[in-house]
C-alpha cells in the first residue's frame, strides 16, 4: 500500500504535493492536515473534529489518515480560509464571520432568530452549502473550497464581566466583543458598542477590560477560560449565533478518488448531526450550573418584544450594506426561509 501525503511545499508558494509515483489508486494511503482554530478541549474539536476524523478514518478502512492541528498551531482563526487556498491545510474549521468579506453572506445564518436551535440552524446550513446551493454557488465556489460539515451554534447570550444587563437601556455604551460580520450590527442595535474580535482573544480582552462583554453561547465558556471573568449572563432573547465549517479546498478534492469524497462527505453529515444535538443539549445543562453562580437574568416574554423590535433593524441593515457591495444579500435571505419553510 502506498503512502501519499498532501503537504506544505517548501519554498516558494504553498503547494499540494502528491508523495509517491504514479496516479492515483485505491490502495494509497492519503494523509491530510486539518487545521482549527479552537483548542482541543472546545466540544466543535472534542465532539466534531475527532469524531469527523475517526469516522472518515474508519469509513476508508484506513486509506485515510490525517494530521490534526487544533489551537491555531497552522494559523490564527482569521486565516483559516487562507490556510485552505494556499494549500497548508487541506480541511479546517473555518468560521465565516472572521473573514465577512469573504464569505459574507453565511451572515444570513447568524442574524437574530435565523435559528431557534443549534440543530435548526445546522440543517439549513447545510442545505445551502451542498453543491449547487445558494451558499455553496456565491459564496463557497468563490474561494474554491466545499463544505464538509456546516454547523451553527445554539442562540448566543449577552455575557458582561461587572455591569448586570436587565433591560436595554443597561447595555448603553458597552463594548461588547462580537465575531464579525452580521453580528457586529447586534450591540449597536442595543446601544451598546460592537468589538471585533475571534474567540481566542476574548478572555484576555474581558481580563484586562477591553471589552465589558461578550455575544457568547455558555457552552463555549470554559473552553476559552471564562467562567471568572463572566458575571453576568441575559438569556430570553434570540440574539443571532455563530456558523463554522469544515471545509476543504478544491485541489485537495479533485485529488481524492470518488469513493474518499464520498467517505469525508459521509463523515461530515453525521457528524454535523451529532454535533448541533450534543450542542443543543449541553447548552441547557450548563445554563443551569451557571444559573447557581453568576447572575442569569432572563427577559420575559413581553420585555423580549422590545429587545426584538431593536434588534429588526440587523438584518435590514445587513442586507442593505452587503447589496450595495453587489453582494445577493436579498436573495441569501429568502433561500434561508425558504429552506426554513420546507
Amino acid at each position: 500500500m502506498k503512502n501519499r501525503s498532501f503537504v506544505r511545499s517548501v519554498g516558494g508558494a504553498a503547494a499540494l504535493l502528491i508523495v509517491g509515483s504514479g496516479s492515483s489508486h485505491a490502495e494509497d494511503v492519503i494523509t491530510l492536515k486539518f487545521a482549527q482554530a479552537v483548542p482541543s478541549t472546545h466540544h466543535v474539536a472534542v465532539h466534531g473534529a475527532k469524531p469527523f476524523i475517526e469516522k472518515a478514518t474508519a469509513l476508508s478502512k484506513g486509506r485515510l489518515k490525517f494530521e490534526w492541528y487544533p489551537g491555531q498551531q497552522l494559523g490564527k482563526a482569521q486565516d483559516m480560509l487562507t490556510l485552505l487556498q494556499s494549500g497548508v491545510a487541506d480541511i479546517a474549521d473555518i468560521v465565516p464571520s472572521y473573514t465577512p468579506d469573504k464569505l459574507p453572506l453565511t451572515g444570513v445564518a447568524e442574524l437574530p432568530n435565523a435559528s431557534m436551535s443549534s440543530c435548526e440552524g445546522t440543517r439549513l446550513f447545510q442545505a445551502l452549502t451542498r453543491p449547487g446551493a445558494f451558499l455553496a454557488k456565491s459564496e463557497y465556489d468563490r474561494q474554491k473550497v466545499r463544505v464538509l460539515m456546516g454547523a451553527a451554534y445554539v442562540p448566543y447570550k449577552i455575557m458582561t464581566a461587572t455591569k448586570a444587563v436587565s433591560k436595554i437601556e443597561d447595555m448603553s455604551g458597552l463594548k461588547i466583543r462580537t465575531s464579525g460580520g452580521a453580528s457586529d450590527s447586534i450591540p449597536r442595535a442595543l446601544g451598546a458598542v460592537s468589538v471585533r474580535m475571534s474567540g481566542p482573544e476574548l478572555h484576555e480582552a474581558m481580563t484586562r477590560g477591553t471589552v465589558d462583554g461578550a455575544l457568547y453561547p455558555f457552552i463555549s465558556a470554559k473552553s476559552f477560560d471564562l467562567i471568572g471573568p463572566i458575571k453576568n449572563v441575559v438569556v430570553g432573547v434570540n440574539i443571532g449565533t455563530l456558523t463554522t465549517a469544515f471545509a476543504i479546498s478544491d485541489a485537495t478534492w479533485n485529488k481524492l478518488p470518488p469513493d474518499l469524497q464520498k467517505v469525508i462527505v459521509q463523515a461530515g453529515d453525521e457528524v454535523a448531526k451529532e454535533l448541533c444535538t450534543y450542542m443543543d443539549e449541553q447548552e441547557k445543562e450548563v445554563q443551569a450550573s451557571f444559573a447557581k453562580t453568576y447572575h442569569v437574568t432572563t427577559i420575559s416574554a413581553d420585555d423580549a418584544k422590545a429587545w426584538q423590535s431593536r434588534l429588526e433593524v440587523v438584518a435590514s441593515e445587513w442586507k442593505s450594506r452587503l447589496e450595495g457591495r453587489g453582494r445577493p444579500a436579498a436573495e441569501a435571505i429568502a433561500a434561508w426561509s425558504s429552506a426554513r419553510s420546507k
